[in-house]
Protein backbone atom coordinates (compact mmCIF):
# COMPACT_ATOMS: atom_id res chain seq x y z
CA UNK A 1 0.00 0.00 0.00
CA UNK A 2 2.93 2.28 0.76
CA UNK A 3 4.10 2.15 -2.86
CA UNK A 4 0.59 2.72 -4.22
CA UNK A 5 -0.07 5.99 -2.39
CA UNK A 6 1.99 9.07 -3.28
CA UNK A 7 4.43 10.54 -0.77
CA UNK A 8 4.64 14.23 0.19
CA UNK A 9 6.59 15.40 -2.84
CA UNK A 10 4.56 13.41 -5.39
CA UNK A 11 1.26 14.49 -3.82
CA UNK A 12 2.28 18.14 -4.00
CA UNK A 13 3.50 17.75 -7.59
CA UNK A 14 0.19 16.17 -8.64
CA UNK A 15 -1.89 18.86 -6.94
CA UNK A 16 0.37 21.74 -7.97
CA UNK A 17 0.41 20.79 -11.63
CA UNK A 18 -3.35 20.12 -11.55
CA UNK A 19 -3.95 23.61 -10.13
CA UNK A 20 -1.82 25.08 -12.92
CA UNK A 21 -3.04 23.00 -15.86
CA UNK A 22 -6.79 23.23 -15.21
CA UNK A 23 -6.91 27.04 -15.48
CA UNK A 24 -4.60 26.96 -18.50
CA UNK A 25 -7.13 24.67 -20.18
CA UNK A 26 -9.93 27.11 -19.40
CA UNK A 27 -7.85 30.06 -20.64
CA UNK A 28 -7.04 28.28 -23.90
CA UNK A 29 -10.71 27.47 -24.44
CA UNK A 30 -11.84 30.93 -23.39
CA UNK A 31 -13.06 31.72 -19.88
CA UNK A 32 -16.52 32.88 -20.84
CA UNK A 33 -16.96 29.99 -23.28
CA UNK A 34 -15.99 27.61 -20.46
CA UNK A 35 -18.40 29.25 -18.02
CA UNK A 36 -21.18 29.12 -20.63
CA UNK A 37 -20.93 25.32 -20.45
CA UNK A 38 -22.15 25.64 -16.85
CA UNK A 39 -25.19 27.52 -18.14
CA UNK A 40 -24.22 30.84 -16.58
CA UNK A 41 -26.88 33.32 -17.76
CA UNK A 42 -25.92 35.43 -20.76
CA UNK A 43 -26.15 38.83 -18.99
CA UNK A 44 -23.69 37.59 -16.37
CA UNK A 45 -21.35 36.12 -18.99
CA UNK A 46 -21.32 39.49 -20.74
CA UNK A 47 -20.51 41.36 -17.53
CA UNK A 48 -16.99 42.75 -17.31
CA UNK A 49 -17.26 42.33 -13.53
CA UNK A 50 -17.92 38.61 -13.89
CA UNK A 51 -15.07 38.22 -16.36
CA UNK A 52 -12.73 40.04 -13.96
CA UNK A 53 -13.85 37.85 -11.03
CA UNK A 54 -13.45 34.59 -12.98
CA UNK A 55 -10.09 35.70 -14.35
CA UNK A 56 -8.94 36.46 -10.81
CA UNK A 57 -10.21 33.09 -9.52
CA UNK A 58 -8.32 31.08 -12.13
CA UNK A 59 -5.16 33.17 -11.92
CA UNK A 60 -5.32 32.72 -8.15
CA UNK A 61 -5.70 28.96 -8.65
CA UNK A 62 -2.52 28.97 -10.75
CA UNK A 63 -0.64 30.95 -8.07
CA UNK A 64 -1.80 28.44 -5.44
CA UNK A 65 -0.55 25.66 -7.75
CA UNK A 66 2.86 27.32 -7.97
CA UNK A 67 2.97 27.67 -4.17
CA UNK A 68 2.01 24.02 -3.71
CA UNK A 69 4.74 22.95 -6.17
CA UNK A 70 7.25 25.09 -4.27
CA UNK A 71 6.22 23.58 -0.94
CA UNK A 72 6.47 20.07 -2.40
CA UNK A 73 10.00 20.70 -3.62
CA UNK A 74 11.31 22.57 -0.59
CA UNK A 75 9.79 21.16 2.62
CA UNK A 76 11.76 18.14 3.80
CA UNK A 77 11.07 18.23 7.55
CA UNK A 78 8.52 15.52 8.39
CA UNK A 79 7.05 17.55 11.27
CA UNK A 80 6.35 20.47 8.93
CA UNK A 81 5.10 18.17 6.16
CA UNK A 82 2.43 16.62 8.35
CA UNK A 83 1.08 19.99 9.51
CA UNK A 84 1.12 21.43 5.98
CA UNK A 85 -0.72 18.33 4.71
CA UNK A 86 -3.30 18.71 7.49
CA UNK A 87 -3.77 22.41 6.76
CA UNK A 88 -4.20 21.79 3.03
CA UNK A 89 -6.62 18.95 3.76
CA UNK A 90 -8.77 21.37 5.78
CA UNK A 91 -8.55 24.13 3.16
CA UNK A 92 -9.38 21.80 0.28
CA UNK A 93 -12.22 20.25 2.32
CA UNK A 94 -13.83 23.70 2.44
CA UNK A 95 -13.22 24.23 -1.30
CA UNK A 96 -14.74 20.79 -1.96
CA UNK A 97 -17.82 21.72 0.05
CA UNK A 98 -18.21 24.93 -1.98
CA UNK A 99 -17.84 23.06 -5.27
CA UNK A 100 -20.42 20.42 -4.34
CA UNK A 101 -22.77 23.08 -2.94
CA UNK A 102 -22.76 25.01 -6.25
CA UNK A 103 -23.13 22.01 -8.58
CA UNK A 104 -26.36 20.74 -10.08
CA UNK A 105 -27.02 17.53 -8.18
CA UNK A 106 -29.34 16.33 -5.43
CA UNK A 107 -27.43 18.12 -2.61
CA UNK A 108 -26.34 21.18 -4.60
CA UNK A 109 -28.02 24.51 -5.23
CA UNK A 110 -27.44 24.31 -9.02
CA UNK A 111 -25.80 27.70 -9.21
CA UNK A 112 -23.82 26.10 -12.04
CA UNK A 113 -25.91 23.79 -14.18
CA UNK A 114 -25.41 20.75 -16.34
CA UNK A 115 -23.81 17.38 -15.82
CA UNK A 116 -20.34 18.89 -16.04
CA UNK A 117 -21.04 21.15 -13.04
CA UNK A 118 -20.11 18.26 -10.74
CA UNK A 119 -16.66 17.81 -12.39
CA UNK A 120 -14.91 20.59 -10.41
CA UNK A 121 -16.32 19.09 -7.21
CA UNK A 122 -15.05 15.62 -8.08
CA UNK A 123 -11.59 17.00 -8.91
CA UNK A 124 -11.64 18.93 -5.64
CA UNK A 125 -12.64 15.78 -3.75
CA UNK A 126 -9.75 13.82 -5.31
CA UNK A 127 -7.31 16.58 -4.33
CA UNK A 128 -8.79 16.59 -0.84
CA UNK A 129 -8.39 12.81 -0.57
CA UNK A 130 -4.76 13.07 -1.65
CA UNK A 131 -4.06 15.48 1.22
CA UNK A 132 -6.13 13.35 3.62
CA UNK A 133 -4.26 10.11 2.94
CA UNK A 134 -0.95 11.95 3.07
CA UNK A 135 -1.76 13.61 6.38
CA UNK A 136 -2.91 10.34 7.95
CA UNK A 137 0.20 8.52 6.78
CA UNK A 138 2.55 11.30 7.92
CA UNK A 139 0.98 11.47 11.38
CA UNK A 140 1.01 7.67 11.77
CA UNK A 141 4.60 7.36 10.52
CA UNK A 142 5.75 10.17 12.82
CA UNK A 143 4.08 8.48 15.80
CA UNK A 144 5.64 5.11 14.87
CA UNK A 145 9.08 6.70 14.49
CA UNK A 146 8.78 8.33 17.91
CA UNK A 147 7.73 5.02 19.45
CA UNK A 148 10.64 3.20 17.77
CA UNK A 149 13.08 5.85 19.00
CA UNK A 150 11.80 5.39 22.56
CA UNK A 151 12.28 1.61 22.30
CA UNK A 152 15.89 1.96 21.21
CA UNK A 153 16.82 4.24 24.12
Amino acid sequence: MKKLLPNFKVTFLIVGFTFILLPLGLFSKGLMHSMAEFKVPEPILNSSHYFDAILWVYLHMMVIGILILTIGYSVNDIHKQKWIALLLFLVTAFYTYLDFRSAEWVFGNALYKGESSIVPAVISLLVNLLFFQLGIRLFINDKLNKMNNMDTK
